[in-house]
């Protein structure tokens, strides 16, 4: 094998070992500008996005230990490495996919140590974010904590209304 191979080998490799998550895409009659806003899109949620040859791609997979099945990886191959918000990056790619119909398709990939399928994919996207979660899960606490203030203040507010009604009627 070359050099140039070897190292490309090498270094898609150690990125599939690196990444807790990656989304294997096909993509097809895109644009360099639409290339471009993609590449952005996925950027700003921590992830980027490396386009392979399928060869290579299996080779470095297999030595990886990432178990792909190569009848599924059509057309051109994408790999959208996420980053650390997983959800945010699948996001931007359903987020695109659906603003731009036909041009790039989710085969599946990894998440969390287990291969997924488009559709695994598909729902991991339409998860709140991490940020919307835990305001969910701070509000579900702060609930009944409030409702214990709230009828606290109205037993103190109704025992001062007490006493001040039997001041107004002593004097």
């Amino acid at each position: 094998m070359r050099k140039e191979k070897q190292f490309l080998l090498d270094e898609i490799k150690d990125q599939l070992a690196d990444s807790n998550a990656f989304l294997l895409t096909s993509y097809q009659g895109m644009s360099p500008n639409l290339t471009s806003e993609f590449r952005k899109s996925v950027f700003e949620t921590g992830g980027f996005f490396k386009v392979v040859k399928k060869r290579v791609f299996l080779k470095a997979a297999a030595e990886a230990g990432v178990s792909v099945d190569s009848d599924s990886l059509k057309g051109h191959i994408g790999i959208v490495y996420a980053g650390k918000d997983t959800i945010a990056t699948t996001k931007a790619i359903y987020k695109f996919t659906s603003d731009n119909k036909d041009l790039l398709e989710v085969l599946g990939g990894l998440f969390e140590g287990k291969m997924c399928s488009p559709q695994d994919f598909k729902e991991i996207s339409q998860l709140p974010s991490l940020e919307q979660m835990r305001a969910e899960f701070l509000g579900v606490l702060e609930a009944p904590m409030s409702g214990t203030v709230g009828a606290m203040e109205a037993l103190l507010g109704g025992l001062i209304s007490c006493v001040d009604q039997k001041a107004q009627k002593e004097s």
